[in-house]
């Protein structure tokens, strides 16, 4: 390490806390409201006190954290992982600890010595904002076998750059290619992007960004993109995606756009088209080299069934016959190298003999090794005095040089000229020794590395792989090179004093004092591991039990490269059930849930389930019934999540884990830690009527507003409906607008009347989302419980509450969603006769006079949770406690706010109103709310 550190432009030590409580009017005694008067600025204030919380909470669990450091590259330190994960500790993953030094990467902490080492495998994995610096194919390939194989597990990734206009551009170009099918292949469901919902605001950077765009050009280019992905491991569905089938053309395909897509910038046409100020910056910090994609082709070939042969005899094809990318045919070798290197296709020209090699040539050097291997390692020492065109640039021009190797022909040579650039290239300083003769293959050479680095006086030591039979076309006289590869930052900073080659120092094969010929890189004793996400001979052919077998396929179009479709097949193994198809027994399909499709054999026959890695449709599914072959095949596209037909209550996943429920799109809450809004200062929390308007997307405010026009037809949007429920509760409940109410009834008239009661205690700030969660009790009025609360009910009645009407499918989406409510703040455990685990479901029920939540967080709630309910200590017996928040739509999935007139109308219009009901509401005019999206009046 050395002693001087450059400081990021954007530190800044207030950033990583939470500044709203420093502005936020907060109740007295609310965690982050100090009573103690200070005379720094509110927001360092804020800091300190949050700070010193955390503190004191770490200190109070430190017997349970265990935290390890690691200083190096995060690729090869996950690299690493994967390889003692699947190879045990006792063999070397012969990785670097980053591309500067060539110090091998060894976990040296004694949890990783012994068999009960540390962890491998993990449940959450948070990656900040490496995507902008590594790129998502090489952070996914790298994090995604790392994740447990649970329903919990979860990785996170962030992106602060600005690469694109907008969000949804940003995530669609995130994986180089269609996101939705590459997210498929990758084994992983962006949850979110499924959803369209999240509990985390962005909408009013969001905003601030569209306005920005509208007002600053150059500020648009330049400036800062937010956007954090979740993406969860399903182990339900890992038979299914383990049994990915792809026909091999429909697959190399899809490869080949990737690999357009990755090297883009090679593509000297279409940088020079759009030559702006964001182009030059993408183009300037590239992420992907030849070794990138074949570690993604390794981690494909492990996720798909196919012949992998066949997919990449096409592949190859494509890519040597390509003329997208005019500088592709330079990498060309090095393609072949990454291919062979982790055996992802036979190359027979590696393995050729090299008996071809002319006699008259001297015998030393590699030439004169007993056995050539296929693949071997030129170690170039630099002279120092060569590096000054470098280290003389100021370092606020310098930026980061991309430096790759080069091997060309000499002028000399008798046949056509050539030339190959490698970009897996290994720097460092030092001085370089040798062991072994060269006229043997058991050459070494290690390199005892210089601290000093760039500020010291050894020579540069560069080291690549390349194909032998590339270097015995000229094993003395052929050039080597280190060049600094052309793009628009640096052709402006090293073209005046390195010339059009844009080359650092180059030499010949045969200087022995400046070049090396090894079998592997300096100080290692093997080539690089790069793991697949599982061992491919533990893949099961298919998803089976005694009776059937099921497998999917993915089906490509060819125009565009995207999976189009998803085809489950469930092949008949028994020999009753085969008979009855046989004799003509019905087959009927039934969506069982959104990525499962039922079938059904005959009127009272047997359901079996097709399981699809996302969301399909089966209303637009087409069936095929093979009778005689015995299978039965379902095609089935996958839903839009925009889409009207697809699943609304779909918006906030719980699945059953092994010992509780696991939610995957809303983040778990400590409520007791959360702030307290003080609603007595209505003018001081205005900003809540803006924030929760903005749940709605654009989309969804033109559809209220067109439903709400004279003679229009209502809306049949369940989700919107939510969205506007919940707008309400905020609103009355603040008493921002309307009269203040603090119990809310949710009724479908036409059903029953009111099916959920929920009791708001207080409005919290959630700090690390950006938004603000109501802290309420839920009451689901179930048929056993009405005759225990008769006298509760009925003072309740005499006190009046607000009312929410809502129709069946709005009320599904609730009894759907409370659970998760229910779970993200649970500080209890769930019993082992827990009535989900019994039931298998989660909500228990749908119908009227059923309780969709168990009854292990009945009763649970803090002392004087709810006052002024009379009777209240009766009801809190079957109450349990909930975390109601807003509920977003997500911006890269669907714009959430257009910069015009229109717009702005919309979000801040003057003849607004909610869509409560009941005694507390319903004479009372507010301003300032979305008009009621029920009789469409003020209300």
């Amino acid at each position: 390490m050395e002693d001087t550190f450059t400081l990021h432009y954007g530190t800044d030590p207030l950033l990583g806390f939470h500044l709203a409580t420093a502005y936020a009017s907060l109740t007295p005694g609310s965690p982050f409201n100090s009573s103690e008067k200070s005379q720094l600025p509110k927001a360092v204030a804020a800091a300190r006190l949050q700070f010193r919380a955390w503190s004191t909470s770490f200190r109070g669990c430190q017997d349970n954290v265990t935290v390890r450091f690691f200083a190096g590259d995060a690729l090869a330190f996950c690299h690493t992982l994967q390889h003692m994960n699947l190879r045990g500790n006792g063999s070397k993953s012969n990785w670097y600890r980053d591309p500067y030094h060539l110090e091998p990467l060894i976990l040296d902490s004694d949890d990783y010595v012994s068999e009960e080492s540390a962890p491998t495998l993990f449940i959450l994995i948070d990656t900040s904002n490496l995507l902008d610096h590594l790129g998502a194919i090489n952070l996914l390939v790298a994090t995604a076998p790392l994740l447990d194989h649970t329903i919990v597990a979860t990785l996170y990734t962030e992106a602060l750059v600005k690469k694109q206009d907008d969000l949804k551009a940003l995530v669609d170009s995130i994986l180089c290619g269609h996101f939705r099918s590459l997210a498929i292949i990758f084994g992983l469901m962006p949850i979110e992007y499924w959803t369209n919902s999240t509990a985390t605001s962005s909408v009013e950077e969001d905003m601030f960004d569209s306005v920005t765009n509208v007002m600053d050009a150059k500020e648009s280019e330049t400036g800062q993109m937010h956007s954090r992905l979740t993406w969860n491991r399903r182990v339900a569905d890992s038979s299914t995606l383990k049994t990915m089938r792809f026909d091999e053309a429909e697959l190399a395909y899809i490869l080949y756009q990737v690999y357009l897509e990755m090297f883009e910038n090679e593509d000297t046409r279409q940088v020079f088209f759009k030559l702006d100020l964001q182009m030059i910056r993408k183009d300037s910090l590239l992420h992907y080299h030849r070794a990138s994609l074949a570690s993604f082709l390794c981690f494909v070939k492990s996720r798909v069934v196919t012949d992998w042969n066949k997919t990449m005899s096409s592949f190859i094809r494509y890519v040597e016959h390509d003329t997208t990318l005019l500088m592709g045919k330079n990498y060309i070798q090095e393609l072949y190298l990454q291919l062979y290197l982790h055996d992802l296709y036979p190359l027979p020209t590696f393995d050729l003999p090299f008996d071809y090699i002319n006699q008259s040539q001297a015998s030393n050097g590699l030439s004169a090794w007993a056995t050539i291997p296929s693949l071997i390692c030129i170690t170039l020492q630099v002279p120092r005095a060569t590096l000054g065109k470098i280290t003389e640039v100021p370092w606020t021009k310098l930026g980061t040089p991309l430096l790759y190797g080069i091997l060309r022909s000499s002028r000399k040579c008798r046949g056509p000229q050539w030339q190959n650039i490698f970009t897996g290239l290994q720097l460092a300083f030092g001085e370089p020794s040798t062991s072994g003769s060269r006229n043997d293959d058991s050459f070494r050479v290690t390199v005892a590395e210089d601290a000093h680095g760039w500020k010291g006086r050894s020579p540069s030591v560069v080291s690549f792989l390349v194909p032998s039979c590339v270097v015995m076309l000229e094993p003395h006289t052929a050039t080597v090179a280190l060049g600094i590869r052309s793009t628009p930052q640096s052709v402006l900073t090293f073209h005046n004093s390195l010339g059009t080659d844009m080359n650092v120092y180059e030499t010949t094969l045969g200087d022995v004092n400046h070049v090396y010929l090894t079998r592997f890189h300096p100080n290692l004793s093997g080539h690089a591991s790069v793991c697949k996400i599982e061992d491919f001979n533990q893949v099961i052919s298919k998803a089976s039990n005694n009776e059937v077998a099921s497998t999917v396929k993915a089906n490509i179009d060819l125009n565009t490269g995207h999976i189009k479709s998803l085809t489950g097949r469930l092949d008949i193994l028994s020999e009753s059930i085969k008979s009855s198809l046989t004799s003509g027994a019905t087959v009927e399909t039934v969506q069982i849930s959104p990525d499962t499709i039922g079938i059904i054999i005959g009127k009272s026959g047997p359901e079996y389930h097709l399981l699809f890695p996302v969301p399909v449709l089966r209303s637009r599914s087409k069936s095929r019934i093979a009778r005689k072959s015995s299978y039965v095949e379902v095609e089935a596209p996958m839903a839009d999540p925009r889409d009207g037909d697809g699943f609304p209550q779909f918006m906030c996943p719980i699945f059953l884990g092994q010992k509780s429920p696991v939610i995957w799109n809303m983040p778990r809450l400590p409520l007791d830690s959360l702030p307290i809004l003080n609603i007595s200062k209505k003018k001081e929390i205005k900003w809540l009527t803006t924030h929760t308007s903005l749940m709605m997307s654009s989309r969804e405010r033109q559809l209220r507003d067109e439903s709400m026009a004279s003679g229009a037809i209502s809306h049949k949007d369940a989700r919107l409906d939510l969205k506007d429920s919940l707008f309400s509760m905020f609103m009355h409940f603040s008493g921002v607008e309307g009269r203040e109410a603090r119990v809310f009834g949710i009724s479908d008239p036409d059903h029953g009347g009111v099916q959920i009661l929920v009791f708001v205690s207080c409005i919290r700030l959630d700090l690390a989302n950006h938004t603000a969660v109501l802290d309420a009790a839920i009451l689901p009025l179930h048929t056993p419980l009405m005759p225990k609360l008769d006298t509760f009910f009925t003072e309740l009645t005499q006190m009046g509450i607000c009312t929410i009407k809502v129709n069946n499918d709005e009320l599904r989406l609730w009894k759907q969603i409370l659970p998760a409510w229910v779970e993200r703040c649970r500080q209890w455990d769930h019993r082992s006769s827990c009535q989900y685990l019994t039931a298998s479901k989660i909500p228990l029920s749908f119908e009227f006079g059923g309780n969709p939540l168990c009854s292990c967080g009945e009763g649970k709630l803090p002392s004087d949770y709810i006052l002024g309910i009379p009777r209240w200590n009766l009801a809190a017996k079957y109450a349990v406690r909930a975390a109601i928040s807003p509920i977003f739509s997500v911006p890269f999935v669907e714009q959430s706010f257009r910069v015009n007139k229109e717009e702005l109308d919309r979000v801040a219009s003057s003849k607004t109103g909610c869509k409560s009901r009941g005694k507390s509401g319903s004479d009372d005019k507010g301003k300032g709310l979305l008009q009621c999206s029920r009789c469409q009046a003020v209300r």
